[in-house]
């Protein structure tokens, strides 16, 4: 079968709100973008030339609509467009695309995997174990202390995690935890303290090109729930650098040596430390708005051309300008939305590049545990930091997301 035109196609994973710059881009390439994801209403369907609605993580779904639409399609490649680098690397690899090895995705996306691989070769990080039952992590927790963290083996947006103060919230953490995990096991990590980074790089021709670091704010602890994120990062050039190292060299314990890569690390009293490091491009609209709004860097361009095996464009490898972007979410009241206000005004106040509401009147707002729960997010430039967190906050203010505690639908 011939070749629908001569377009080279790309499968993007994931149809979301996240993913609509990346799909937009693969397009401005050029390329014949097939979008996949299991929301057969996924927005990104719209811009997309071809809707597969398929779950991300079904790779097996994905690997035979490439083997069937290999030459129809000229499909080249596939790039992970949400937290699904192991899929990715299954199609990659079935298909012979330029990716990494499906056990490299597999360390990269399992914490357990990851973390035995660092603890090994002497990579700073919490201590941690694995676990399955109420005792094996009774005894795990006797050898980290409390206070611990419990967390998910391989899910994403902080699902399944939480920190624990005292035995007595064990049980429950580890149900959570456990529920959120596909390998229906925990993880129990030592507690540290600092602050967190976001540290994106990419392994090119053997070079690992560098993104940028991100300042990340949490809050709703216990719960590790990112409040947004400050690109670039405040930190002093000589931390960066550091931190630059520690990634690089926690990338090549995993055995990453091609495509995205996006650390999570965290400065301690002892030093900077590693956290996870998915074999993707960065969520939280980090590498699709705040580095491009920040530096002129493009990460995702850079994925799409590796991922169908051209050289990266050199004007997405090239910082351009040199501002502050802040993307922090907002925090309506849990309950049913009755009313949303001051959104338009908001998008029109000075600084204000993008506001993503993620929520309707009729909907409910659920209690806050984890990423996977915020509403709406809110990203603000300047010139300096003062001036984007200023610009964001007079945004902030202006937005209302009005709601009510629902009794009826509670009964």
């Amino acid at each position: 079968m011939g070749h629908l035109n001569s377009q080279k196609g790309i499968m993007i994973l994931g149809a979301g709100v996240m993913q609509i710059p990346m799909i937009m881009k693969a397009r401005d390439l050029g390329l014949f973008v097939i979008a996949s994801d299991m929301d057969p209403n996924a927005p990104g369907f719209k811009i997309a030339d071809y809707a597969l609605k398929l779950d991300t993580r079904n790779a097996r779904g994905h690997i035979a609509f490439a083997l069937a639409n290999r030459e129809r399609f000229n499909i080249r490649g596939v790039v992970a467009g949400a937290d699904v680098a192991l899929t990715a690397a299954m199609v990659s690899e079935a298909l012979g695309f330029p990716g990494i090895p499906v056990e490299v995705a597999l360390r990269s996306n399992n914490k357990w995997l990851m973390k035995k691989r660092w603890l090994k070769d002497g990579i700073p990080t919490p201590y941690a174990e694995e676990v399955s039952t109420l005792p094996e992590a009774l005894k795990a927790v006797r050898k980290v202390g409390l206070p611990c963290m419990v967390k998910a083996i391989d899910n994403a947006a902080s699902r399944g995690s939480r920190r624990i103060g005292s035995i007595n919230e064990l049980e429950a953490a580890l149900k959570d935890a456990r529920e959120h995990s596909t390998t229906k096991t925990a993880l129990i990590e030592e507690y540290v303290k600092g602050t967190e980074q976001s540290v994106e790089m990419m392994v090119y021709n053997g070079m690992h090109l560098r993104f940028g670091i991100v300042d990340r704010h949490f809050g709703f602890d216990p719960f590790p729930i990112e409040l947004g994120h400050t690109n670039p990062s405040r930190l002093a050039p000589d931390m960066q650098e550091s931190l630059y190292g520690l990634v690089t060299r926690a990338a090549g314990s995993l055995g990453i040596d091609y495509g995205p890569y996006k650390a999570d690390t965290i400065l301690t009293k002892k030093g900077p430390m590693m956290l996870e490091l998915p074999a993707r491009l960065s969520g939280g609209f980090h590498s699709q708005y705040t580095t491009p709004l920040s530096t002129g860097l493009e990460p995702q361009i850079a994925a799409i051309a590796m991922a169908v095996g051209t050289e990266i464009p050199l004007e997405a490898i090239k910082t351009t300008h040199s501002r502050v972007a802040v993307c922090k979410a907002v925090f309506p009241r849990p309950g049913r939305v009755v009313k949303i206000r001051g959104f338009e005004e908001a998008k029109s106040l000075p600084g204000v590049e993008k506001i993503f509401m993620m929520v309707k009147e009729g909907t409910v707002v659920h209690e806050y545990r984890n990423c996977a729960h915020r509403v709406c997010y809110i990203i603000a430039t300047g010139d300096s930091f003062n001036e984007a967190e200023i610009n964001w906050t007079r945004a902030s203010k202006k937005v209302e997301i009005i709601t009510v505690v629902d009794y009826a639908a509670a009964l």
